[in-house]
C-alpha cells in the first residue's frame, strides 16, 4: 500500500490526479479548503478502489499544515507528495497593492515552503515530492509579475530541497505545465483558446507515470506543452 498526499486535490490538477493515482494498493489524503469538493473526489477515487481521507486544510496556516501530514502520514511515512496549488494574481504592476501582492506570495510560495517542510520530514529512501509549478516558472509574461515571480521562485526553492534531500534519497520534481483549462482562467480577463490548452488529466497522466517509475528513478524538472503552443 501506497501512502499518497495530494494538496489541492480539490479541482483541476490536484482533483484529477488524485483520480490518476487512485487503486485498490493506494492510501490517498486529499487536502483542500473546499471539503465539499474534495468529498466528490474521494468518492470516485474510491470507486475505483483506493482508501481515501479528507483533510481539509488551509496551506498558508502552519499548524493546519503540520496536521494535514500527520493524518496523512498516520504511524508510518508518505511515499508520493504531490503539491497542487492553484490562483493566480494577474493585473499589471502599477495596480497591485501591496496586501495582494503578500497574499499571493504567501499561498504559492510560503505555501510550498510549510508543505516540504512537513512533509519531507515523514520520507523516507524513494519517496517522492512534486511540486506543480508552471512555464512562467522559468519564462515572464507582461501583467503577470506576481505569478511569475512566485513560480521562479518555486522552481528555485525545489531545486535547492533536492539537492539537500538527494543525500536521503528522497526523488523531488517540478512539473512545469503550459497553460492548463482549469478555473483559474474564468477570472483572468483575455480572449484564451481553452480548446489549445492542456487538459488538468494530461498533467495527471504524466504525474501517474512518474510514481511509477522504479524508486531509483528520477526525474527533476519536466515542462508540458501543447503541439500548436498557441492560445
Amino acid at each position: 500500500m501506497r501512502t499518497m498526499l495530494i494538496i489541492g486535490a480539490s479541482r483541476g490538477i490536484g482533483a484529477a490526479t488524485a483520480l490518476a493515482l487512485a487503486g485498490p494498493d493506494t492510501r490517498l489524503t486529499l487536502a483542500a479548503r473546499d471539503r465539499t469538493a474534495l468529498e466528490a473526489v474521494a468518492r470516485q477515487a474510491t470507486a475505483a478502489g483506493a482508501q481515501c481521507l479528507v483533510v481539509p486544510c488551509d496551506v498558508t496556516d502552519p499548524a493546519q499544515v503540520a496536521q494535514t501530514v500527520a493524518q496523512a502520514a498516520g504511524e508510518g511515512t508518505l511515499d508520493v507528495v504531490v503539491h497542487s496549488v492553484g490562483g493566480a494574481l494577474v493585473a499589471p504592476l502599477a495596480d497591485i497593492e501591496l496586501p495582494a501582492w503578500e497574499e499571493h506570495l504567501r499561498t504559492q510560495l510560503t505555501g510550498l515552503f510549510l508543505v516540504a517542510k512537513a512533509t519531507t520530514a515523514r520520507m523516507d529512501r524513494g519517496s517522492l515530492f512534486i511540486n506543480i509549478a508552471s512555464v512562467a516558472a522559468r519564462q515572464a509574461f507582461p501583467g503577470w509579475s506576481a505569478y511569475v515571480a512566485a513560480k521562479h521562485g518555486a522552481l528555485g526553492f525545489m531545486a535547492a530541497i533536492r539537492e539537500e534531500l538527494r543525500p536521503r534519497g528522497i526523488r523531488v520534481c517540478s512539473i512545469l505545465p503550459a497553460a492548463t483549462d482549469t478555473a483559474i482562467w474564468d477570472a483572468i480577463p483575455g480572449d484564451w483558446s481553452r480548446t489549445n490548452m492542456l487538459q488538468p488529466g494530461d498533467v495527471a497522466a504524466v504525474i501517474a507515470a512518474l510514481v511509477a517509475l522504479p524508486l531509483y528513478a528520477t526525474v527533476e524538472d519536466l515542462t508540458i506543452g501543447h503541439v500548436t503552443g498557441r492560445l
